[in-house]
């Protein structure tokens, strides 16, 4: 009976001290639709049954490489608990002559997003998050209010540093950017920094209607660019590396920027077509906004206005962090994301 007690004790140490292995997984696949290709490669722990579709912003840039270089630091840090899916956008990346740029859209993107999601559903068994960044975030939107939780794979959305406006939002110049840098100045003013400087900006704003001109916009810049140093990730070569000899890059189509600007292009005149402000109201799953409390692409004040359009919503402004808060603040950021996700 000794000898049965001693094993028994050998045992819970050796399970203590070698835990279950976690359920990883790395694919790379393509998905088929509307005889176009989309290449999806999927990374990280799916322990917690939970896969994070990311939608890189720009408009214009790659995902793939953002993740393969693991550039946002998440491969040691989001991809410990759940899975993340990146994708490459139609017109971005692939091995053809010309783009077909009537497919180069917010409804097309949508469609995709929709067509992936089921894809990743059913292969991996999975819920389905949707994570955009900038931009990105506005075809979150988007596809979250055409397609609602009973045809939806998906089960909420992620929007970080998104702005609710547009380039073609008279909001965005008469109200959220001159707003931003008011509420800016003062809070400097008040703590006694470079008060100079802010009252100057302080009085400049309140004497412009709207920063609707290029000199207006200049000047406005001028201000506030000075208001925050964001964190910058050196690209290793490692990393380079990493993206260089792996599907589907093309290294020359993508550093000669000419599909990409292209992309971009056709997205940012879309957008005439598309207003957040009649779309947020349509969606019916929750919806984590995160942005920066120095970010000027998607300040804070369209934040508060976010959530007062979204039903089931909950709204993070991440102090000390800009437009790319995921590295400003990468703890407090990822601890949002994986607290909304898996509701710890």
């Amino acid at each position: 009976m000794k000898k049965r007690g001693f094993y028994l004790v050998l045992a819970l140490i050796l399970c203590c001290n070698n835990p279950s292995k976690a359920q990883t997984v790395k694919d790379f696949f393509y998905i088929e639709k509307d005889n176009k290709v989309l290449p999806v490669f999927v990374r990280g722990n799916l322990d917690n049954n939970t896969i994070v579709l990311y939608v890189q912003g720009g408009p214009g840039e790659t995902a793939i490489d953002f993740g393969r270089s693991d550039y946002p630091g998440w491969q040691n840090t989001l991809e410990r608990e759940v899975a993340i899916a990146y994708y490459d956008q139609r017109g971005l990346n692939k091995k053809v002559n010309k783009i077909d740029t009537t497919v180069i859209n917010y409804g097309q993107y949508s469609k995709d997003l929709i067509e992936i999601s089921e894809r990743l559903k059913k292969k991996y068994q999975a819920k389905i998050y949707l994570m955009g960044h900038s931009y990105g975030g506005g075809f979150v939107y988007h596809c979250l209010s055409e397609f609602n939780k009973t045809t939806s794979p998906i089960e909420g959305g992620i929007v970080v540093n998104t702005p609710i406006t547009t380039d073609y939002s008279p909001e965005r110049y008469n109200y959220y950017r001159p707003q931003y840098l008011k509420n800016l100045t003062l809070e400097f003013i008040n703590q006694g920094i470079d008060t100079a400087k802010w009252q100057e900006a302080y009085d400049w704003i309140e004497e412009t209607d709207s920063i609707c001109t290029p000199e207006d916009s200049k000047k406005w810049n001028s201000y506030v660019d000075n208001a925050f140093v964001p964190t910058k990730r050196k690209i290793s070569f490692g990393m380079v590396t990493k993206v260089l000899f792996s599907k589907p890059y093309n290294p020359f189509k993508y550093l000669s920027r000419k599909d990409n600007k292209l992309v971009s292009d056709l997205i940012w005149t879309d957008q005439k077509h598309i207003s957040f402000f009649e779309c947020l109201p349509k969606i019916n799953v929750p919806v984590l906004a995160i942005t920066g409390r120095f970010d000027d692409i998607a300040g804070p004040e369209e934040m508060q206005k976010t959530k007062d359009l979204l039903k089931e919503s909950k709204i993070i402004i991440l102090p000390n962090a800009g437009h790319e808060s995921f590295l400003d603040q990468a703890e407090l950021f990822n601890e949002a994301i994986l607290e909304f996700i898996l509701r710890k």
